[in-house]
């Protein structure tokens, strides 16, 4: 039992309501802070963040007992004109938190009987139905706003790099449906179309535009006057909006964009300052109202053991405490939010740069997490249980990759590099690479405490569960579940036939018209133009392995780039699927002279093993090309 609540500590630590400091404070590291003010903590903190991980500016917003007791920026807003950020005015593009408005208002028209969230969606969409993929098991409410309706992700090309550049969201939500790939209310996999096909929902039932049915039912009422969700946005917020970046070379920074967007209840276009964030968290802990209360309830569990998922937010554990989260990310924006509603405490953490190998997003969750431990240390539930005997251990460990991975689209790369690979640790626990949220930290150990249940070493540690199916199930993530992937699936088998394929490619490349030469130098007599057609095809096939790896590599080197190009739908990207599609379709030519090279003698026999491999490895490519949709034209998902 807590005999001193968050709230009080936060009183007794804040004496006086900080508006706002635009200087960033000379301090240690903040991991050696044990401050006896809440100001100090959060200082340390974010000056080591942005210094450390070249982040240009911050806004944290701390609310407790009804009032903000915190509200505070550092560096700057816009690194040309160093203009400082302020927490009442400088605007933060807030990615994915913009989902717990959408929640709300959808929430306000449930509490209010509009919508009946386990209804069948088609009853009230003006704009479009969505297809009975799955006779009987209509998509609901519930399901777009607990990530359970069954789209597919794709995010290409969704966004834009500017205000006037968006199409209206009743158009995109038909023009830019993905597939249905999966049967809605089985499986928690992260959907952007899901919550913005349910901002059209509210705007349907509700007779007008989302951006104003936000701004007249949740932002005016809230006194939320920096806020909005119109894109362009009203003048004075558009003025006093802050940059987003990404470290460039050394010492620099190079500005991202990419924020706007028709999807604006799912993520782009949203903006808030740090007080009005105070405002919206003051009044989801201190209003009793329906619509508050329908979004802080578990609506959906992948596991009955786990942290499930309310409207909007995810289910928050750590320690004794519990609360409810959300986190947004978007191109050089990066804000998290927390919950603690059993101690009326709310915090508010943004940036505005992408930080070094994205760590920014991380930086958010650092702060909460010490905010939390700081403030309310010594949690009795922290402590580790005993580990036991899991007779099923060994059917746990493999490879996994988040359901949130695209079937359909150029996205399905993302599953080459974010897969999680769970291993045996002992005789009782298990290792699993891949699955922790800070970078620092690439490898997790878990003690069994029993029927599929892992509890991670350490203090206040996260939770593992392997549910039925395969599945597993993460407390640090509960939006989105991890599928175990069989070993023809494996995506280091997939990176090593790659790696192999491509490399046979490039010495094809070099080798046949190598040889070419070499035996013209020597006088040898010519092969028959056919067989010299065929190297030629061997060799157009190696040059374009080698400029599709070349330009695949462009887009993935660096995240923050890639997070920047994807949703802009970059002309790099649009190489990489040209390139290709160029590859899958001269394949077939490599293969049927390859046939012909045997029917016909040409060569030596040396030479034509050399030509089989060859093609061989062109069609394994081709294979990976195809299942990871890095091929478009014909060889592109067929329309829905």
């Amino acid at each position: 039992m807590r005999t001193t609540s968050i709230r009080t500590l936060i009183a007794m630590a804040a004496t006086i309501t900080i508006t706002s400091a635009t200087l960033l404070p000379a301090a240690a590291p903040a991991h050696a802070v044990a401050p006896p003010r809440l100001d100090s903590l959060v200082d340390a903190a974010v000056a080591d963040y942005l210094e450390k991980d070249r982040i240009p500016g911050a806004a944290v917003t701390v609310v407790a007992g009804g009032r903000t007791v915190l509200s505070k920026g550092y560096g700057v807003a816009d690194v040309r004109t160093r203009t400082p950020v302020d927490p009442d005015r400088t605007g933060f593009f807030l990615g994915s938190l913009a989902k717990l408005f959408t929640a709300q208002a959808a929430s306000q028209l449930v509490a209010a009987g509009d919508i009946d969230p386990m209804a069948d969606v088609n009853d009230h969409l003006r704009a479009l139905t969505v297809p009975d993929t799955h006779p009987g098991r209509p998509v609901t409410l519930d399901q777009l706003l607990t990530h359970t309706a069954g789209f597919d992700s794709d995010l290409v090309g969704r966004n834009r790099a500017g205000a006037n550049e968006v199409e209206p969201l009743a158009e995109s939500v038909v023009t830019r449906r993905p597939h249905r790939v999966r049967a809605p209310g089985t499986t928690a996999s992260y959907d952007n179309y899901g919550y913005a096909l349910a901002g059209q929902l509210v705007a349907d039932v509700s007779g007008r535009s989302f951006p104003d049915y936000v701004a007249e039912h949740i932002l005016v009422p809230l006194g939320m006057t920096r806020s909005t969700f119109a894109q362009p946005q009203p003048a004075p917020i558009a003025a006093d909006l802050a940059r987003g970046y990404r470290p460039s070379g050394t010492s620099g920074w190079t500005q991202a964009e990419g924020q706007y967007g028709a999807w604006s209840p799912a993520g782009p276009g949203a903006v808030s300052t740090a007080a009005d964030m105070g405002r919206w968290m003051t009044g989801q802990l201190t209003d009793d109202t329906a619509a508050n209360r329908i979004m802080q309830q578990v609506h959906h569990r992948q596991d009955p053991r786990m942290p499930g998922l309310g409207y909007g937010f995810e289910e928050w554990r750590r320690g004794g405490h519990t609360g409810w989260f959300k986190d947004g990310d978007i191109s050089g924006f990066h804000s998290n939010l927390l919950l603690i509603p059993g101690d009326d405490v709310g915090v508010f953490v943004v940036f505005n740069g992408d930080g070094t190998d994205g760590r920014a997003s991380w930086d958010g969750k650092d702060l909460i997490n010490r905010i939390v431990d700081a403030l309310a240390p010594d949690e009795p539930a922290s402590r580790v249980p005993g580990a036991v005997t899991d007779p099923s251990l060994d059917s746990y460990t493999g490879t996994y990759r988040p359901a949130r991975v695209s079937r359909t689209s150029l996205m399905a790369v993302e599953g080459l590099f974010t897969s999680v690979t769970v291993r045996k640790d002992g005789e009782n626990g298990l290792r699993t690479t891949g699955l922790s949220l800070d970078p620092d930290r690439t490898e997790q150990t878990w003690l069994a405490v029993g029927d599929g249940l892992f509890r991670e070493n350490g203090e206040n540690g996260s939770t593992l569960a392997f549910a039925d199916g395969g599945v597993l199930v993460s407390s640090a993530v509960p939006s989105t579940t991890y599928e175990k992937l069989t070993w023809p699936q494996s995506p280091a088998l997939h990176l090593g036939l790659l790696g192999t394929s491509t490399g046979i490619l490039v010495l094809a490349a070099l080798a046949f018209p190598i040889t070419a030469l070499v035996r013209r130098q020597r006088g040898r007599t010519v092969h028959p133009r056919a067989a010299r057609a065929a190297s030629a095809t061997a060799s157009a096939t190696g040059l374009t392995a080698a400029a599709f790896t070349a330009a695949l590599a462009a887009v993935v080197r660096d995240s923050n780039a890639m997070m920047e190009a994807v949703p802009l739908g970059s002309p790099l990207l649009s190489t990489v699927t040209m390139l290709g599609t160029a590859l899958v379709a001269l394949t077939p030519g490599v293969v049927a002279w390859a046939i012909t090279a045997w029917l016909r003698s040409w060569w030596s026999a040396t030479g034509r093993i050399l030509f089989t491999v060859t093609a061989v490895a062109a069609v394994t490519m081709t294979s990976m090309l195809l299942q990871y949709h890095l091929a478009g034209g014909p060889f592109a998902w067929p329309a829905q």
